[in-house]
């Protein structure tokens, strides 16, 4: 995607031209249509362009009101354009950017202005004659966006890094980031790796005026009282698709061709699969190219039978990638990680060959379905909701699937997907609050060290003074917001869509594709959507008798029933694995050697060692390794 960043000095002094330079520089390539700067007094604002419409509507320059003295930067994606075009009276809407539509609308409607925005920004906003300083990020995190603020000035950028460039930004590492990193990488939203950088959340706005702390409101959240209910499933079903259909349409305003990531999956073929109907009724929507993985040498992974009877079905070419190509940690350059976080996928390698291939093809923009397991998966189970509904068979049907695929016995899967659900939705929230308070204070009065709340998942290696030292909170923020939702499966399915780790999984690979010149686009990703499942009931969303449910079923007469029937979810740990035992074996035992991570208090090197050599004589099982691993390389790289 493109990028923003800027400098607003409160003491009246000019913004330095060379500083924004060096700013705009370590973020150079989002700008492969050009870094277009504006500089007024102690205004200065640069984008980078990345535009990936076929009419120029996706352009990022800076945007000036002289009559009102604002100056407008956003990296956007914006789907309502008509409804911000008559906000703001714009008549001739085809030719506006984005950008000129978003601001319309935020001069247009004031502080409602941003959750009347729909599809993916980051946007700044300096108004002089309030000399006040708006910055805002989209509700679903697509975009990212970072500041920092000084007594004489504020800094901002898509990327951390752009600030640390800036003349005496400090270099100092944020510990608490780094123990929600090494808790199961569930790192927060606002939670930056550098001390003295903030981050705009999603859904937020922050308000910064010389000589006050920065104000943060939200300008959006799913209203946990919002409830549908239709006559029978296939309405719930025709709604998905309607929506569906509409979030990969907008997403298709882009050059010829686009490309996807195509699995064999319900996520990924839901997308390729509306695109490619959507483009056989109408020519004037770009084709799709498919760039998939396929694995020879681990079968109980491949995935390219139901890969072609999706691709085949609407004549999408497939790029085949070997995963015996793709192995992590093998290639240095290929698991290279980002500065402004250690945050990697194991599977980064297959990133860059897709992309690589997909830039060579002239793809713009690449798809994914980040975000369709946990709209529409997650194992997200409400037998009450079934009894509620009156559904006694389906029910007795649910717990006997239960049972069956957790090999738990008929009193403990009862127990855990009956009773203790209705319990929970029959206690108040302050209830459920106190109990927790009151269990955690139990643990910490124990005689050994219990770890409690997100350090639970740290792995044992982790120093349990460092945890104590970092401070983490007794419950994830995402935890706390949920109890607003009074049923237990809507609870749950709020934690899955807005968890920290598919958050900052998505900004990841934001940022993995914009190095390739392509932006991102992930229709499950949608606002409209994420409000559509949380007021669905969840009975209806996800079962294990018919995982992702909702989702098959709305593609009835799109997708050919034949990989709609065989879609599943395939999981590629085996390559992980097998460079852990194998080709990755003496990197990996090398990052576990004089660590950085031993050596800054986070680990024990010793502990660490011991285990991991247990695993690979397998007198242990697989463990949670790679926040660990990722994080040493990164500190490596950029605190040596």
């Amino acid at each position: 995607m493109s990028g923003i960043c800027g400098i607003i000095r409160f003491d009246g002094a000019p913004a330095e031209r060379a500083e924004l330079e060096r700013m705009a520089a370590r973020a150079a390539y989002r700008g492969p249509d050009g870094i277009h700067y504006h500089f007024d007094g102690p205004v200065g604002v640069a984008c980078l362009a990345l535009d990936a419409t076929p009419d120029g509507t996706g352009e990022c320059r800076p945007l000036v009101e002289r009559d009102r003295r604002l100056t407008f930067a956003a990296d956007a994606r914006l789907d309502n354009r008509g409804e911000c075009a008559a906000a703001s009276h714009r008549a001739e809407t085809d030719q506006a950017t984005d950008a000129e539509l978003m601001l319309g609308m935020l001069l247009h409607a004031g502080e409602d202005g941003p959750g009347r925005l729909l599809g993916d920004f980051a946007y700044a906003l300096w108004d002089d004659p309030r000399r006040e300083l708006r910055l805002a990020r989209d509700t679903m995190g697509l975009r990212s966006l970072y500041y920092r603020v000084e007594p004489e000035r504020v800094l901002f950028a898509t990327e951390a890094r752009q600030i640390l460039a800036a003349d005496g930004v400090p270099r100092r590492l944020n510990e608490r980031a780094v123990a929600w990193h090494l808790s199961g990488m569930q790192i927060p939203p606002g939670c930056v790796f550098y001390d003295g950088i903030e981050e705009v959340r999603p859904g937020e706005e922050v308000t910064i005026v010389a000589g006050q702390a920065a104000r943060a409101r939200p300008f959006w959240r799913p209203d946990p009282e919002r409830r549908l209910h239709y006559r029978d499933e296939r309405e719930y079903a025709d709604h998905l698709r309607e929506l569906l259909t509409e979030a990969v349409c907008c997403r298709l305003r882009t050059r010829s061709p686009a490309g996807i990531s195509l699995s064999g999956g319900v996520d990924s073929s839901v997308v390729a699969s509306i695109a490619g109907w959507l483009h056989g009724r109408e020519a004037s929507v770009p084709a799709m190219r498919a760039y998939s993985w396929i694995f020879s040498e681990m079968p109980e992974c491949d995935e390219r039978d139901n890969i072609h009877r999706v691709a085949d079905h609407f004549g999408i070419p497939v790029h085949a990638i070997p995963a015996e190509e793709t192995y992590p940690l093998v290639d240095e350059l290929a698991n290279r990680p980002h500065e402004d976080d250690p945050f990697t996928s194991m599977f980064q390698p297959f990133m860059h060959r897709a992309l690589s291939s997909a830039a060579k093809d002239g793809v713009a923009v690449m798809f994914y379905g980040f975000r369709g397991d946990v709209m529409c998966g997650g194992n997200v189970n409400d037998v009450p909701g079934m009894l509620k509904a009156g559904q006694w068979h389906r029910a007795r049907d649910e717990l006997g699937e239960l049972s069956r695929v957790l090999s738990l016995s008929t009193a403990a899967t009862l127990h855990r997907y009956l009773l203790q659900p209705i319990l929970s939705d029959l206690l108040p929230s302050r209830a459920r609050v106190t109990g927790r308070r009151v269990l955690q204070r139990r643990r910490r009065g124990a005689p050994h060290v219990v770890r409690a709340g997100p350090a639970a998942r740290a792995g044992g290696h982790v120093r349990d003074d460092f945890l104590a030292r970092a401070g983490l909170p007794s419950r994830e923020p995402v935890r706390e917001a949920a109890d607003a939702w009074p049923r237990s499966a809507p609870r749950h399915r709020y934690i899955h869509i807005f968890s920290p780790l598919v958050m900052r999984g998505v900004m990841y690979a934001e940022r993995v594709s914009a190095a390739h010149g392509i932006a991102i686009a992930d229709p499950w990703s949608d606002r409209r959507i994420a409000e559509f499942i949380l007021a669905c009931p969840q009975y209806c969303v996800d079962t294990a008798v018919e995982v992702k449910r909702l989702a098959r079923r709305a593609m009835d007469g799109i997708m050919p029933p034949s990989a709609i029937r065989a879609a599943s979810k395939v999981s590629p740990e085996p390559l992980y694995l097998g460079a852990l035992r194998g080709k990755a074996h003496v990197t990996v035992v090398d990052l576990m050697t004089n660590s950085r991570c031993a050596d800054l208090g986070f680990i024990d090197e010793a502990v660490l060692r011991e285990r991991f050599a247990r695993f690979v004589r397998d007198e242990a099982p697989p463990f949670d390794l790679w926040p660990t691993l990722c994080l040493e390389l990164w500190l490596r790289r950029y605190w040596p």
